[in-house]
């Protein structure tokens, strides 16, 4: 059973030889782009041994010049088409790096998600504390221009979705959660102003593909914010939220869940080979008898060596027999 078939084969509730594994991480930035962005791909799944590639996005929604710092700047905030250097160069990447794995892995294309790629359209304009709670004080004070900010980027990430499963990915990964911080939105103006456009937002990625997995980021998460999304995958920070996979399960009980490991410190990035099986015992354990991709709260720093990430494929493979 190769990778394509174990992660296939798992949702579509059938049998698997092992329970699949998935890590992602940001490649060097002169890895970001173009043949260097496809080699560090390959290579990293060739090193790693990891089951699912996820095809990371650095071609954010952002103009270049624009920089959106208060309201009065809220006018400047555009959508993007497949037109757009930005749609044309991350398709590129897509559509090669299906060329060249030819059906072997299942490909994940990364989308950022709402309040993340509108925190992008700012031009960065703040840091993403500071201009992430800018966001949601915008909303506060002018809600009829935030409402169409939030439509514009609605209609450009759903036709990156389609650009992105046109150009030969198998699912969506939703970068989604940033805006689910409980010190941001207040719930019921997340739920009103923002959650109806990221629920319109999903129900078409589910509409076009069986593969979708739902990223929740950051800590001190409000996680009925993405129940309703009812993502056939999901992955959030346990370490970061405190809330286990088994707690998760309750929270999402039809989805199946991705994780176990903290991401950029912890067993996986400075544990002994020994500390990284047991941990992977103990996960799998946790999650026996229950579909599960075992991965991480986010992604590893990107300096890890790959081959710890072959040692939990190691593990999960001498523990899944």
């Amino acid at each position: 059973m190769n990778e394509r078939e174990r992660v296939f084969n798992l949702l579509e509730g059938k049998e698997v030889d092992r329970t699949p594994v998935g890590f992602w991480l940001h490649f060097p930035e002169d890895k970001h782009h173009g043949d260097a962005a496809i080699k560090a791909h390959l290579e990293f799944m060739e090193q790693s041994g990891t089951d699912i590639l996820k095809i990371m996005n650095e071609n954010l929604l952002y103009d270049g010049e624009s920089k959106i710092r208060s309201t009065a700047d809220l006018d400047k905030f555009r959508g993007y088409s497949r037109k757009d250097k930005i749609f044309i160069d991350q398709m590129d990447i897509i559509k090669r790096i299906a060329d060249q794995t030819q059906g072997r892995y299942p490909l994940l294309a990364t989308i950022h998600g709402l309040i993340a790629s509108i925190f992008h359209g700012t031009g960065f304009a703040g840091n993403y504390s500071t201009m992430g709670y800018g966001l949601s004080v915008f909303n506060r004070e002018q809600p009829k221009k935030m409402k169409k900010v939030f439509e514009i980027y609605t209609e450009s990430l759903m036709e990156f979705v389609d650009c992105s499963l046109e150009a030969g990915a198998d699912g969506i990964f939703f970068y989604a959660a940033l805006g689910g911080e409980r010190n941001w939105f207040f719930h019921d103006e997340y739920m009103e102003y923002v959650s109806v456009y990221e629920q319109k937002l999903y129900e078409h990625i589910k509409e076009k593909t069986k593969f979708d997995v739902l990223h929740i980021c950051k800590s001190d998460i409000d996680f009925e914010r993405f129940t309703v999304l009812d993502p056939t995958v999901v992955n959030w920070g346990i370490y970061h939220n405190n809330v286990s996979l088994t707690e998760g399960m309750k929270l999402f009980p039809d989805s199946i869940m991705l994780g176990g490991f903290p991401d950029r410190t912890g067993v996986l990035v400075d544990g002994t080979e020994e500390a990284i099986e047991a941990h992977t015992k103990e996960v799998l354990k946790e999650m026996e008898g229950k579909p599960f991709i075992v991965g991480a709260d986010c992604t590893l720093p990107t300096e890890i060596d790959p081959n710890r990430i072959r040692s939990v494929v190691h593990a999960v493979e001498k523990n899944c027999k």
